[in-house]
């Protein structure tokens, strides 16, 4: 994670440049944030999804010079004469101008905001967003909207309405104790109960998400699925993990597998009142 204050916004990260919106917005560090996360910034920094935008006025002009001579005997040789560019139509999410950044814990409130999505007894306490925020913000990422300001208009605050909450662990799926939170978590760095370890493992090699989360105003704009993507490219590249564990309700084991994810059958997590489905995405098995 990237120390902030020093970040340049017009600068592209990962290929990704951030919205003209964006420009300035990045979200203030507060005395609790970790200063560990300038060391991520090369790798998990992201500010910015690009929106490709479309003047169909001008498209609708252009059209009318597309038109090209061809031979009938050599039609079959220039099939490209004939293909339009793809139109990039907008959507829910474009209406958004949103962008993806790192959290901290200046964050908590608004996560503990766009949690109230999930049922009451399913939901990541303020202290889990305080002790997973404060360990480990550099595999915790944010979608945020912001809107256009015309001249001279004052900058808002970022509204965060999806996020993506982990930690590490070193089971290769999720676990009861993973999602725990240490009972002595303010003053202990490591918490170990029968040979495991309980919430963040510092050593662990497959990061486990344990939330994501839209806000429910902003649900079917396509926010999980741009979030989770962006989430699983940083992870990726940055290539600090071998694998990402999830447990998922049975509704939701098809949107997983979308993005590459393993079945692995029931879950022995009892979180929440139990009834998930293991899902795995290894990393060092792909080409």
């Amino acid at each position: 994670m990237a120390d902030q204050s020093h970040y340049d916004p017009s600068h592209p990260i990962n290929g990704l440049k951030p919205l003209s919106n964006g420009d300035g917005f990045s979200l203030p560090l507060n005395q609790h944030d970790d200063p560990r996360l300038q060391e991520y910034s090369d790798a998990m920094m992201a500010n910015g999804l690009p929106l490709e935008e479309v003047d169909d006025d001008e498209d609708e002009e252009d059209g009318e010079d597309d038109y090209v001579a061809v031979d009938h005997d050599d039609l079959n040789e220039y099939p490209y004469w004939f293909r339009r560019p793809p139109v990039h139509h907008r959507s829910k999410l474009d209406d958004l101008h949103p962008f993806v950044q790192i959290l901290t814990e200046s964050n908590v409130d608004d996560c503990v905001a766009v949690e109230e999505a999930f049922p009451e007894h399913e939901r990541c306490s303020r202290e889990k967003f305080q002790y997973r925020l404060g360990r480990c913000p550099e595999l915790c990422l944010g979608l945020f909207t912001l809107p256009i300001l015309d001249q001279g208009e004052p900058k808002p605050r970022p509204t965060l309405v999806g996020h993506v909450i982990a930690t590490r662990v070193s089971t290769p799926h999720v676990t009861d104790k993973s999602m725990e939170l240490p009972a002595n978590w303010k003053t202990e760095r490591l918490t170990v109960v029968d040979g495991e370890t309980v919430g963040h493992d510092e050593t662990g090699t497959s990061i486990a998400v344990h939330s994501l989360a839209v806000s429910s105003e902003h649900q079917g704009k396509g926010v999980g699925s741009t979030l989770m993507k962006a989430y699983i490219q940083r992870i990726r590249e940055a290539a600090i993990a071998d694998r990402i564990v999830i447990i998922a309700h049975d509704h939701l084991v098809q949107f997983y597998e979308s993005f590459g994810f393993t079945n692995g059958g029931p879950s022995k997590c009892q979180f929440g009142g139990g009834g998930w489905t293991d899902l795995v995405l290894e990393f060092n098995t792909e080409e």
